[in-house]
């Protein structure tokens, strides 16, 4: 699905909860995101914000060429606190998928393909959280990986549109 300007549809998903320390991850980037300039003047990249992945993001999804998704994950043994994760997300044709209240990115990822015949490009991006207490600032470690995890977003949205 093209833009009006030729470009790639480029969807970007920040989730989390602003009440949950390094859990506002994904609202915080989806922020400093629209603040560049290159990407909030480009009408081929969207940027949504929110609480939790609902099934109503399907269609957007579904409409575009390449989504990216973007929260907190708990560290895990390999992990430290700040790291950078990322993987693709594929469609799988096992997954079901109920419409409750919160999705994960594979589930909507799927959704969108068997239900929607969307065919996007999906990446799950994160860093590994060192707090989800009550809190509304992020920790010293996850704000330092911040701008590792912008510069890594906008390569890889390079790097799709040159293949593309």
């Amino acid at each position: 699905m093209r833009s009006n300007a030729g470009k790639a549809k480029v969807l970007i998903v920040g989730y989390g909860n602003p009440l949950r320390s390094d859990d506002a991850l994904g609202l915080v980037v989806a922020d400093n995101l629209s603040a560049i300039p290159a990407i909030a003047c480009d009408s081929s990249i969207e940027i949504i914000k929110c609480h939790q992945l609902m099934p109503e993001l399907s269609e957007k999804i579904a409409n575009s060429d390449f989504v990216i998704f973007i929260d907190a994950a708990a560290a895990s043994e390999r992990d430290y606190p700040g790291s950078l994760n990322s993987f693709e997300i594929e469609f799988d044709p096992k997954i079901s998928v109920t419409l409750g209240h919160h999705c994960t990115p594979s589930e909507l990822v799927s959704f969108s393909v068997a239900l929607l015949g969307g065919h996007p490009k999906a990446l799950a991006v994160s860093l590994a959280a060192a707090s989800f207490d009550y809190g509304e600032t992020l920790t010293e470690a996850v704000q330092v990986g911040i701008p590792p995890l912008i510069e890594f977003i906008t390569t890889q949205i390079r790097e799709f549109r040159r293949s593309d």
